[in-house]
């Protein structure tokens, strides 16, 4: 991303890449000839080598012809169209982009009901509404039946929306709160026991749901997969069943789509604008199918507000020299239309403020990848990502982060001051089911052992079947008791008062 007075580049690279035919290098004991090309302006330096056998490598036999006539290379491969084209300055005037018209499917930004309190979780179900989780509970229970067609020994209950709920609230207060191992979380014979994650599931459950927590349909997964090194495999399908019900709600045209570096191509600018979507962001220079034309270009010399552009269709490239080289496209503006920004620079000893051009997509940058930077910072805060072998799982983990993220910004603003650690224990409250008035109001009167109401009638037994204790690790420690209060099952024996251990600080 670009800071206000930053560049597009986090540091200098220097890559070398060598392109030749090993089977030839081997066969003719040639060595191939460093070539190295006109550097990359700015901070980033590429050395290339290509060699071609029959253009370039000199075998053995022939080493000793003093009067040897280089063989007359191939022709080599067509140049990208980007390096035909010449780059030009701010004098140049640029073409004014076809506007596109503004067409959202439906209206934008949050759809708020003014006769609603607007809870947290009432604002996170709408950026993770009951659809996007009923799908995730739908292909979840799928995945769990093939799991257990193949012989998995783990017992599966389908799970529900309203346990998925609890579920991603569980893993936002493993992300508030940090032990050393998921196991830690249900562990009550130590000192720091947290007994919050029992209360709420199981240990065995939450391993059960995260194993087995899925986006997509294994059918569906197992259709794709057998075409893959196909053109029609889609590397991404995993995620995208969640995907699409996420994000239905912005679909439309005329949206102005704003990124950085790592995501930003040719190919997809075009794509997005051919859909009716601008598009503008940063570039990394190597890129497939960006200028590498250096002829008229930026150099480490160019004086620093200095401009070059090349505009290919829809879409231009931009150059500008800032302290550093700042490599732009987009399909969205023109080059220059005139803007300028202010740099505090030395003259004479002393620092002044100058006043430089500056294109305008980068203007437009600056201006709207300002709030992401900030998004990612509350991102980190309390993030629910932790290691983890699947990589989709990486990405629906990123989904929740982003959806309670956006959630407490949109709070913020509806009901004014409210720190981000008070919106998260919030939100795990009501994703959880728990009331909001806090333990220790309660009198000790509350805690009545009482029957369990999850308790099944066994007749191969001819008795209730026990639930497991809540302060016992052993799956032998079951009890039919449970805390009218606290909802919690807990051994009421004479020689294990279990009831009487977990209310000690109650």
């Amino acid at each position: 991303m670009i800071a206000v007075t930053s560049t597009a580049h986090r540091g200098t690279r220097i890559s070398f890449s060598s392109q030749c035919d090993r089977e030839s290098y081997r066969e003719s004991g040639c060595f191939p000839i460093a070539v190295t090309s006109t550097a990359q302006r700015g901070t980033r330096i590429s050395f290339s080598s290509q060699c071609n056998r029959e253009s370039y490598c000199v075998s053995a036999q022939t080493c000793d012809n003093e009067n040897i006539q280089a063989p007359v290379p191939k022709r080599a491969k067509a140049n990208n169209r980007q390096s035909t084209l010449s780059w030009k300055t701010q004098t140049d005037v640029d073409m004014v982009p076809h506007t596109l018209r503004f067409l959202p499917a439906r209206e934008t930004g949050p759809q708020l009901s003014s006769a609603e309190s607007h809870s947290p979780m009432s604002l996170f179900k709408l950026f993770f509404s009951e659809s996007a989780v009923s799908t995730l509970c739908h292909n979840t229970n799928a995945q769990a039946a093939k799991a257990t067609a193949k012989g998995c020994k783990n017992k599966w209950k389908d799970v529900s929306i309203g346990e998925m709920y609890r579920y991603i609230g569980l893993l936002f207060y493993m992300a508030m709160v940090n032990v050393s191992s998921i196991s830690d979380y249900w562990r009550q014979s130590s000192v720091f026991s947290v007994p919050f994650p029992a209360t709420d599931m199981s240990r065995d459950r939450y391993r059960t749901i995260s194993r087995n927590v899925h986006m997509s349909h294994a059918d569906a997964d197992k259709v794709n997969d057998r075409k893959r090194g196909t053109a029609e495999h889609d590397r991404l399908f995993r995620v995208k069943p969640l995907m699409d019900t996420i994000y239905h709600t912005f679909l439309g045209s005329g949206y102005h789509v704003y990124m950085d570096n790592f995501y930003t191509s040719p190919k997809l600018l075009k794509d997005l604008f051919a859909v009716k979507f601008g598009a503008c962001g940063t570039y990394r220079d190597n890129r497939k199918d960006c200028p590498r034309n250096a002829a008229n270009s930026l150099s480490k010399k160019s004086a620093r507000g200095s401009i070059r552009w090349i505009r290919d269709g829809p879409l231009v490239f931009v150059k500008w020299m800032d302290t550093r080289e700042v490599s732009v496209c987009s399909t969205i503006h023109s080059a220059h239309s005139g803007d300028t920004v202010q740099r505090r620079v030395k003259s004479q000893g002393t620092l002044r403020t100058k006043t430089f051009p500056c294109p305008a997509p980068v203007t437009a940058y600056n201006k709207h990848m300002g709030g992401v930077d900030l998004s990612d910072q509350l991102i980190q805060y309390y993030t629910t990502q932790h290691k983890t072998i699947k990589w989709y799982r990486k990405i629906f983990l990123h989904f929740l982060d982003i959806a309670s993220t956006n959630s407490f910004i949109l709070h913020k603003e509806l009901h004014g001051n409210i720190s981000h650690k008070e919106f998260m224990q919030q939100l795990i409250t009501e994703l959880c089911g728990w009331s909001q008035k806090a333990a220790p109001n309660r009198t000790s009167t509350d805690h009545i052992p009482v029957p369990g109401a999850e308790l099944r009638w066994q007749e191969c037994c001819d008795g209730w079947s026990p639930v497991l204790c809540a302060l016992q690790s052993s799956a032998w420690e079951k009890t039919p008791w449970k805390c009218q209060a606290c909802s919690v099952h807990l051994c009421l024996q004479l020689n294990k008062n279990c009831f009487q251990e977990w209310h000690k600080d109650v």
